[in-house]
């Protein structure tokens, strides 16, 4: 490669019949199945590993192109033929656990039509399965960091480009002669010394939406704040993403870049990917200070634990945009709760619903279902704390136990893995049973309680039908479609 390479940052599409969500789950992915009918789905949010990896190419002057195969809504076919007209000199790919099947086969179709081409593959997946990657496929070269400390990916263009050996860079995974290598990464942890995230060559219309508390819909765009969760919860695989080590950017250029793309780019919402938002409330109070003094017409979300937020902290938030609030609630049975997320008491999660709740937060409570210890009665703790705790959205997972993490080890030690099959990972299938419930339980269990608390939600909204028509129509109109949806064609 004597010439200026071409580099291509690939997002490759949904496998069939699934809506992925690559970046979730500490960067392995999840995935929700989707009616055989429809054709695809653009309901992704904007890969941040985009904005990113263009700030540093951009930064050292190299030409690239971003395409989103997702966004685009294209199969497989299409995807390689999109690449294969773009004809680049070497790709950047996000492989995600459950289309790792589709992703690696859809590269390796590539390097049949562009035989050239150099492809390295990105994301946690990559650093935590990298031999099955490179042996499974024909992928060069993949990344062992994670964005946004991805400036090796300069180091590794250069030695494509000069044909040296690629012992020299850092933190990646390759085979050579039937081998695989792997250099110690990088231990830049200084989010300072990183350009700011580049948005001017990514589309920014047609991924998913944020709805706001009037009903109306906005693109949202996701913030790293921060980066590490410090935390020691046995299922999951933040830190093998992420690091354990919580590091963050400065206070001002975080709202200097919202600011940014509420000016250039027209954004009205964002999404605060942080692990750990409130880990530093007063941190977190200062970002939500700077944020009012701004005066921006924005709206947010982010995700907490139950024990970072207090009164004060969570009234700031509202009064900087904040409009919604992830809880990992995870189950709600004590003796469970004590395992799986240490420091975390029932109390303390129903304090904060409550505060949230008269802040008029929408909350939006994350369950896992299927704990090594989980039976009927502790599934039915769970099942009276969510109807007691009356979130506005309920998302329930399936126990994961991904690769890397004290979860995986206890399943495999156990004997409650299922499956390795990975396209099965995606959060709602049953990959692993408990010690007393087998997988056909647990999805009837699940169904028990996503029934329930669509009844419980169905009963509120027709309570609250005349004050919302008359406020919120459109949200009264959006809410009441959903419920009736789930009533009748439940997606579990």
């Amino acid at each position: 490669m004597d010439k200026d390479p071409k580099i291509l940052l690939l997002n490759l599409p949904n496998p069939p019949y699934q809506r992925l969500w690559r970046e979730s789950a500490g960067g392995f992915g999840t995935a929700i199945s989707i009616n055989p009918k429809w054709k695809s789905s653009s309901e992704t949010s904007i890969p941040l590993f985009f904005p990113y990896a263009s700030a540093v190419l951009l930064r050292e002057g190299y030409d690239f192109k971003v395409v989103d195969c997702q966004r685009l809504q294209l199969n497989n076919d299409q995807s390689t033929k999109i690449v294969e007209k773009e004809n680049p000199d070497i790709i950047f790919s996000i492989i995600s656990l459950p289309s790792m099947k589709n992703d690696l086969q859809i590269l390796d179709e590539i390097k049949k039509y562009v035989p050239t081409v150099k492809i390295v593959g990105v994301g946690t997946v990559c650093n935590m399965l990298s031999n099955e990657v490179l042996f499974k496929s024909k992928i060069d070269v993949v990344l062992r960091t994670n964005y946004p400390y991805i400036t090796n990916i300069i180091e590794l263009i250069q030695a494509f480009q000069r044909f040296k050996d690629l012992k020299i860079v850092k933190g990646i995974s390759f085979v050579k002669d039937g081998r695989i290598f792997t250099t110690l990464g990088p231990t830049e942890t200084d989010f300072d010394k990183l350009p700011k995230p580049c948005y001017d060559f990514i589309p920014l219309d047609g991924y998913e939406t944020f709805e706001d508390k009037s009903g109306e819909r906005f693109p949202y765009v996701g913030i790293l704040d921060s980066i590490g969760c410090p935390y020691n919860c046995i299922y999951c695989p933040y830190p093998l993403g992420f690091g354990r080590k919580y590091v963050y950017r400065p206070i001002k250029v975080v709202v200097d870049e919202i600011e940014e793309l509420y000016t250039r780019f027209n954004i009205r919402a964002f999404d605060f990917r942080s692990q750990a938002f409130a880990y530093n409330k007063k941190r977190a109070l200062e970002i939500c200070k700077e944020l009012f003094q701004r005066k921006l017409d924005i709206r947010w979300m982010c995700e907490a634990r139950a024990d970072e937020v207090n009164r004060e902290l969570l009234g700031a938030m509202v009064k900087a945009g904040c409009q919604r609030i992830h809880f990992g609630v995870e189950t709600g049975d004590p003796k469970i709760l004590k395992i799986a997320k240490p420091g975390v008491k029932l109390e303390t999660i129903e304090k904060a619903f409550k505060i949230t709740k008269e802040l008029d937060m929408t909350r939006q409570a994350h369950i896992i279902l299927g704990w090594p210890e989980d039976d009927y009665k502790t599934l039915e703790n769970t099942n009276k704390l969510i109807l007691k705790l009356k979130p506005d959205i309920l998302n329930l997972n399936f126990l994961t136990p991904y690769p890397g993490t004290k979860m995986y080890e206890i399943a495999r030690k156990n004997s409650l893995i299922l499956t390795y099959d990975w396209s099965k990972y995606t959060s709602y299938n049953v990959v692993m049973r408990t010690k007393a419930l087998n997988a056909n339980e647990l999805y009837a269990v699940k169904k028990k309680i996503a029934r329930n608390f669509c009844k419980q939600k169905l009963k509120q909204l027709i309570f609250q039908r005349d004050i919302l028509m008359l406020k919120r129509p459109q949200m009264f109109i959006n809410k009441l479609k959903t419920l009736v949806n789930e009533l009748i064609f439940p997606q579990y």
